[in-house]
C-alpha cells in the first residue's frame, strides 16, 4: 500500500513539475517599454515632485504570459489601456516636507497594484534609483489675482471680481491669475463679463486651478477701432535646417493682397511699417511632401494684439505649396525670422 501510495505522490510531483515547465515556457519577454510614474494629488496639502517634475519616464524590461502580454500589447495600441503608475508619498513614508529618494524603482513598480492585474514580472528598470523626489507641505494663503493673456503678459485694466483667492500653495507663490487665451475671450471681456478658473503656478508648467471662476471684465478700447485694407507681402519662416535649401513651389498661392483688419490707427501704423506683413512658416518635416496646406501668420505688432488694438476681419488665408530643393545652395529663398 505505501509503495502504491509513493508512487502516486511522484506521479502528481512529476505532473506538477510538467505543469509548471509548461507554463513557464509560455512566458514572453516584454522589454524595453516606457512606464509612466505620476504624482498623486490625492492629498490637497501636499505636493511632490520627481527630478522637479510631476511625472517622469523609465524604462522598465518585464516578463510574463505571452497571452497577457498580448492582449496587453491590443490595448496600448487600441489607446484602451497604458503604462502608468501613481507615485503617492504618503505611502512611501513620505508625507512630512522634505527631500527623499526611492533606492529600489524596481520594487516600486513590481508592488503596483496595476502591474499585478497584468500578470508581469519585472527585472530591470533604468533608471533604478530615483534620487531628487520633493515633498512640500502647502500652506493657505490669501492671493491676489492677475489678468494675464496668452503669453503670460498682464492685461492692463482687467477688473477681476473677486480678485482675491485663498488657496493651498507652496510659500514661494504669491500670485494667482486668469488668463484669457484668444482674441475671442478678450472680445467677450470687453463687452461684457467672462467667468475664468483662477490657477497658481507651483514651478513652470506645473499648474493647479481652484475649484470655483470669477468674473473678469477689460475696459472698452478708448480710442477708435476702424476697418482698414492692407497690401500684405510674404515673407518665409525657414528652420536653420531648410534655409537656403529649398524654395516654395505654390499650387495656392495665398491672397494676400488685400488684407481687412480693425484696428486703431497707430496699430495700423505700426502694422504697415512691419518688414512683412505675412508670413509662412516651413518646418522640417515639410520637406518630401507632395503638397502642404497651411494658414499664413498676420504678422500684427505683439503689443497691439496683448491689447486687443488690431485683429484680422474675417478668416486667415491660406497656402498650398510643396519644397524644391534649390540648384544654387548660395542662393536662400526670401525669409523673415
Amino acid at each position: 500500500m505505501f509503495a502504491k501510495l509513493k508512487k502516486a505522490v511522484l506521479v502528481v510531483f512529476i505532473t506538477c513539475l510538467i505543469w509548471v515547465w509548461a507554463d513557464l515556457s509560455l512566458d514572453k519577454d516584454f522589454n524595453d517599454q516606457n512606464v509612466t510614474i505620476t504624482v498623486s494629488k490625492a492629498n490637497p496639502r501636499l505636493w511632490a515632485t520627481i527630478e522637479g517634475k510631476s511625472e517622469i519616464q523609465v524604462k522598465v524590461d518585464f516578463r510574463g504570459p505571452a497571452r497577457k502580454i498580448g492582449d496587453l500589447v491590443s490595448k496600448i495600441e487600441a489607446g484602451k489601456e497604458k503604462l502608468d503608475i501613481v507615485f503617492d508619498a504618503e505611502k512611501q513614508n513620505m508625507a512630512a516636507g522634505g527631500d527623499y529618494s526611492l533606492p529600489d524603482v524596481r520594487g516600486f513598480i513590481a508592488e503596483s497594484d496595476k502591474i499585478r492585474d497584468y500578470g508581469l514580472a519585472v527585472k530591470a528598470v533604468r533608471p533604478d534609483k530615483l534620487q531628487k523626489i520633493k515633498v512640500v507641505e502647502l500652506k493657505e494663503k490669501t492671493l491676489p489675482i492677475k489678468c494675464v493673456d496668452e503669453t503670460d503678459t498682464e492685461i492692463p485694466a482687467a477688473k477681476i471680481t473677486p480678485d482675491i483667492i485663498t488657496v493651498l500653495v507652496p510659500e514661494q507663490v504669491t500670485e494667482a491669475r486668469v488668463k484669457l487665451v484668444s482674441l475671442a475671450e478678450k472680445k467677450q471681456a470687453r463687452g461684457g463679463v467672462i467667468d475664468k478658473k483662477p490657477y497658481v503656478e507651483f514651478v513652470k508648467d506645473e499648474v493647479r486651478y481652484t475649484e470655483g471662476a470669477v468674473k473678469v471684465e477689460l475696459p472698452m478700447i478708448g480710442e477708435d477701432m476702424k476697418q482698414y485694407t492692407i497690401r500684405g507681402t510674404l515673407g518665409y519662416i525657414f528652420s536653420d535646417n531648410l534655409a537656403g535649401g529649398y524654395k516654395v513651389e505654390f499650387t495656392k498661392r495665398p491672397e494676400i493682397g488685400s488684407i481687412p483688419i480693425i484696428a486703431t490707427e497707430e496699430a495700423k501704423t505700426a502694422y504697415v511699417d512691419k518688414g512683412f506683413e505675412v508670413l509662412l512658416e516651413i518646418q522640417d518635416d515639410d520637406v518630401g511632401k507632395p503638397e502642404i496646406t497651411r494658414q499664413v501668420i498676420y504678422n500684427f505688432p505683439i503689443q497691439y494684439v496683448r491689447e486687443d488694438k488690431i485683429r484680422l476681419k474675417g478668416e486667415p488665408a491660406e497656402a498650398k505649396f510643396k519644397l524644391v530643393p534649390v540648384g544654387d545652395q548660395n542662393q536662400p529663398p526670401a525669409s523673415a525670422k
